[in-house]
């Protein structure tokens, strides 16, 4: 009996330790970036490189991977992307608790759908993960920046 609750106690102290060292480095992480920047530098560009894997034309395919390694390079771009997700979620960066965290996860699992289609080597499935990943953009930039996506009015 003595033994048991011996090991509890050493197992209590573990955890209790493991959870003071993990909250202590996330005092660490902090925004670096602005949203402009994250936008322009990681998720335009990541995202063009899925979007690009998938483009029809008069309904013929044009471009799009062929090799192996064009695929990894798609996978790669679609997993950056919904990497991408939890630096828009980070405290100090997300907008609020609402639409934000909603839209990014949208546009998080449109990623991993298209990580996955890539994956399976299978263009439809890349150009229905590429209209979710663009709905969920469209979506969030019509709550967060109107003005970008609106018409101008007249006056």
């Amino acid at each position: 009996m003595a033994s048991h609750t011996l090991s509890q106690l050493v197992g209590a102290s573990l955890l209790l330790s493991l959870a003071t060292v993990s909250c202590s480095n996330r005092a660490d992480v902090a925004p670096i970036a602005t949203l402009e920047q994250i936008m322009e530098t990681t998720i335009e560009p990541v995202s063009d490189r899925v979007f690009e894997a998938a483009v029809w034309e008069n309904g013929v395919q044009i471009g799009g991977p062929k090799t192996d390694d064009d695929w990894k390079l798609v996978q790669a771009n679609a997993m950056m992307l919904a990497e991408t997700c939890n630096l828009l979620l980070m405290p100090g960066r997300a907008k609020d608790d609402g639409g934000w965290r909603i839209r990014t996860q949208a546009m998080k699992e449109a990623a991993l759908e298209a990580a996955k289609a890539a994956d399976a080597r299978n263009t439809d499935a890349i150009l229905n993960a590429g209209t979710h990943i663009y709905q969920a953009c469209l979506g969030c930039h019509l709550q967060y920046i109107p003005q970008m996506v609106a018409p101008p009015t007249k006056r």
